[in-house]
């Protein structure tokens, strides 16, 4: 797959070694309409990266295989063109997260526990980011 070249997509990568995380966001994303593709793994996420566009990779930080930070250099290194936000949980300190998240990108952050209204809202303006090309093709080209 050319990880370089966006395509339409409404589905969602969630990445999270944590099956209650990966089950309640696969429940909650759904109900909002969204397509879910989850992955307890780093190793499982680039496999369904090689299989089909995602509109955004929703990631946790802290992984055993890989945390969210070198996921995210690999999948600079592979031009991946998904919309990317990071997750994180209890035991960090949101200054540092933040800090080091406004260094190497303008990734979108979520706390666990999720405030529900925040995570939808940042969801659909990731979709809606990713998908800005396609619609200003369109309106363009009056297919729109």
């Amino acid at each position: 797959m050319n990880f370089s070249s966006k395509k339409i997509s409404n589905t969602i990568l969630v990445v999270d070694d944590e099956e209650d995380v990966l089950d309640f966001l696969a429940i909650f994303l759904h109900s909002l309409g969204w397509d879910i593709a989850p992955s307890s793994s780093v190793s499982h996420a680039i496999e369904l990266l090689e299989e089909q566009p995602f509109f955004l990779i929703l990631t946790d930080i802290a992984m055993p295989e890989m945390d969210g930070y070198e996921f995210l250099a690999a999948l600079r290194n592979k031009q991946v063109n998904s919309e990317v936000a990071l997750m994180t949980g209890f035991g960090y300190n949101p200054k540092h997260t933040l800090i080091k998240i406004k260094r190497i990108s303008k990734c979108a952050i979520f706390f666990k526990p999720f405030d529900k209204y925040k995570l939808a809202e940042g969801i659909q303006h990731s979709w809606l980011e990713y998908h800005r090309a396609f619609y200003q093709t369109a309106r363009k080209a009056e297919l729109i």
